[in-house]
């Protein structure tokens, strides 16, 4: 890895993933009787994980050497699921605040009349 930054992407990203393949045993509540929310449907032939997911996934086995290929490949698609979540809440990378960035102060003199 590069920086911190990175390795701290990578590591967040391998926590979500496990945090989202977990089995919700009694943690989450049923959900209400009459309730249908949109379920996302199976892809045919599901994309393969990016080549630097697949990395990422794969530098895991430093720290857990039992992880199977089935779990890197979870891992790795669920990396990539949050790179596009990412992509879709700042569309504008340009856009993306920086260290000394400071809110806009707006100040205006009322009329005392």
């Amino acid at each position: 890895m590069a920086d911190r930054r990175s390795f701290l992407g990578a590591v967040s990203g391998v926590a979500a993933s496990v945090l989202l393949t977990a089995p919700a045993d009694a943690q989450s509540a049923a959900p209400a009787a009459g309730a249908t929310g949109p379920t996302p449907k199976p892809s045919a032939s599901p994309k393969p994980p990016t080549a630097l997911a697949a990395a990422i996934s794969a530098s895991m086995r430093r720290f857990d050497p039992v992880l199977s290929d089935a779990d890197l490949e979870t891992i790795a698609r669920a990396i990539d699921d949050n790179r596009l979540g990412e992509a879709r809440l700042n569309p504008h990378r340009a856009t993306a605040l920086h260290n000394g960035d400071e809110p806009v102060t707006r100040f205006s003199v009322r009329d005392a009349r």
